[in-house]
């Protein structure tokens, strides 16, 4: 029999709260993260807004030695994974203080973090860490690379590399908890979060590991990476000049995404494990499926049939037929060609019925977290399916002519069972989620 998957635990950072709680009452009264950029001048670039993360305070996580090393995702990220972890019911470990010349926490013995009789007997040396991000610390590789061209080589950090490396998160979240399981970095642009979410619950379906931490995060608002994706003409601008009106998916008048940066966290468990331990479920991870496109490097396929392909699969491990499905949190960027790509996707997974499906897209509100997205739009399927509410979506005033889609405008109470969440990423990666009601 399949080792089945629950949701123990949630953490999220994001535009619109610095925990989940406070990120899903947010969410369900449609309040919107996205403001004009102040942190860096704007005058030249083709887009001037982005969804921040406010009023977070590192101290509470960090040492100030610390918080130097590793880059704001790694700040975010570990912010996340101590929420979720909290909720699990698994605490860090005791260790030993960092030699007086060390700038990076002290990992640890193996003996003291392979079991804990705090947090039932916990084997840590089979619980792992995914917590990933698609860019890494881009704040700190600006730096070092702009110190080295105006002092010289040896004016850069010694904590360059592993303040700078994308699995930085993943390190530091394994060596404060103890976590000897898998653990790694996972990057594929957009889908990242999501992808570390399916990935842990195959490891854990195929007995690598009885719990993981999963999730993804990113804190890439930067002058250049907006300057990027504002020539791609990715990006939007404010709409008749309110910030708060530009993220707007499946809308006519959409023009493209919001920057937004911010972490989410699940903690991943069997089902046996989590009630062994007296943790309580949340939600299933009842299935998952992983595609690619495979015809270009920036744009969906035009068809959107990897991304169906992935729903299919999705379904398929869950045991779910299409009609079950009685809610779908999309990957919805607000571009014209990527929801028009989705659509198309859900058409042909879900027929003449997906006009029936509730759709809510969290991207409305929070803009797009990159990395950090699938993460933070999985935590709110899986609120939903826990308080069986759907959140609405936010400044879809005319759907696309043609169009036929259940948006959800105003927080709907639901009797919920199967939801379905998409992502998918520069590469032309996907990833699909079935969730269902614990």
């Amino acid at each position: 029999m399949r080792r089945r998957v629950v949701v123990t635990g949630i953490g999220a950072v994001c535009p619109l709260g610095n925990d989940a709680a406070t990120t899903w009452q947010n969410l369900l009264a449609g309040r919107s993260g996205v403001d004009y950029i102040r942190d860096f001048p704007v005058d030249k670039l083709r887009s001037d807004i982005a969804a921040s993360v406010k009023g977070f305070d590192v101290g509470q996580y960090l040492s100030p030695k610390e918080a130097d090393i590793y880059g704001r995702v790694t700040h975010l990220s570990l912010a996340a994974a101590v929420e979720a972890l909290r909720e699990a019911g698994i605490a860090p470990i005791q260790r030993a203080p960092a030699a007086e010349d060390e700038g990076a926490p002290s990992p640890g013995s193996a003996a003291g973090s392979a079991a804990s009789a705090a947090d039932g007997g916990l084997d840590r040396t089979r619980v792992g860490c995914l917590m990933s991000t698609g860019m890494g610390s881009v704040e700190i590789f600006e730096e070092q690379v702009a110190r080295s061209a105006a002092r010289g080589p040896r004016a850069v950090s010694p904590y360059f590399i592993p303040g700078v490396m994308p699995n930085g998160a993943a390190a530091l979240i394994s060596m404060r908890y103890g976590l000897m399981g898998p653990s790694y970095n996972l990057a594929s642009a957009c889908a990242t979060g999501t992808h570390s979410i399916a990935t842990s619950a195959l490891m854990i379906e195929a007995g690598e590991a009885d719990v993981m931490v999963a999730g993804g995060a990113e804190a890439a608002t930067r002058l250049n990476t907006v300057a990027g994706f504002g020539n791609a003409k990715a990006l939007a601008r404010a709409i008749d000049g309110d910030p708060t009106r530009a993220s707007r998916p499946f809308d006519r008048r959409r023009q493209g995404f919001v920057m937004g940066e911010g972490a989410g966290a699940l903690v991943l468990e069997e089902e046996q494990h989590a009630r062994a331990r007296g943790a309580r479920p949340l939600a299933y991870v009842a299935g998952f499926g992983m595609t690619t496109d495979a015809e270009h490097l920036t744009r969906p396929h035009s068809g959107g049939v990897g991304l169906a392909l992935a729903l299919e699969r999705a379904l398929t491990r869950a045991g779910a037929a299409p009609e079950a499905i009685g809610y779908i949190n999309p990957h919805a960027t607000s571009t014209p060609q990527g929801d028009a790509a989705e659509v198309l996707a859900l058409r042909r997974v879900f027929g003449e019925r997906l006009a029936r499906i509730p759709i809510s897209a969290t991207k409305s509100m929070l803009g797009h977290l990159l990395g950090g997205a699938g993460a933070v739009e999985t935590i709110a399927v899986v609120c939903s399916l826990r308080d069986q509410l759907l959140h609405p979506s936010i400044n879809v005033e005319e759907i696309d002519p043609g169009w036929s889609l259940d948006i959800v405008r105003e927080r709907r109470g639901v009797d919920l069972r199967y939801a379905a969440k998409c992502s998918a990423g520069f590469g032309g990666h996907n990833c699909a989620l079935v969730l269902e009601r614990a």
